[in-house]
């Protein structure tokens, strides 16, 4: 399970009857809007600010930027995440 927000990034797994928190170590994470499991392995989250970010086995693999240069305004974010899901 995976929880994604302004500042927040936790992954939890199911073991011995409850949830146990894993994921990065990272102090500064960005504003996360949306996030997708691609495999049971592999997390896609999207950025407010345009970046897509991949997480492999909770660590963190590659960035893309999406929107370069530029702040998105609120559809192209909103627009982006209906795409995604």
């Amino acid at each position: 399970m995976s929880v994604v927000g302004d500042g927040v990034f936790k992954m939890y797994r199911y073991t011995d009857g409850g949830l146990r928190q894993f994921a990065m170590q990272r102090a500064d994470f960005p504003h996360f809007v949306s996030h997708a499991w691609f495999t049971s392995d592999l997390l896609l989250a999207g950025t407010i600010d345009g970046r897509l970010i991949v997480m492999d086995s909770a660590e963190y693999r590659r960035e893309y930027t999406i929107f370069p240069e530029t702040q998105p305004d609120s559809r192209s974010v909103s627009h982006f995440a209906s795409v995604s899901a």
